[in-house]
């Protein structure tokens, strides 16, 4: 279903938000949620580092049913929300 311009998840909560709400409470985002926009450039702004990355791959696999394999795990997808909602999208 799309609502705004951006699919939504199986509870309803488009994917971005999702996202959005991952970065913030589990990878400990800092700066202001509006900040935390679809196109801000995650690693170099330490949004993600190493170990955030494993972890968001695993809560991708765990909320999407997505597994992502090592070939995938770069910039292009990983870069900003809207390259892993783009990664969601090519997956489901």
């Amino acid at each position: 279903m799309i609502v705004h311009g951006a699919e939504q998840g199986a509870e309803g909560v488009p994917e971005t938000d999702r996202i959005r709400d991952f970065l913030i409470e589990e990878l400990h985002w800092p700066g202001s949620r509006s900040e935390l926009t679809e196109d801000l450039a995650l690693i170099e702004n330490r949004v993600i580092d190493s170990m955030g990355l494993l972890r968001l791959i695993a809560w991708l696999d765990s909320t999407f049913g997505v597994e992502i394999s090592d070939q995938e795990v770069v910039p292009a997808n990983f870069g900003t929300i809207r390259g892993i909602e783009d990664l969601l999208r090519r997956k489901t």
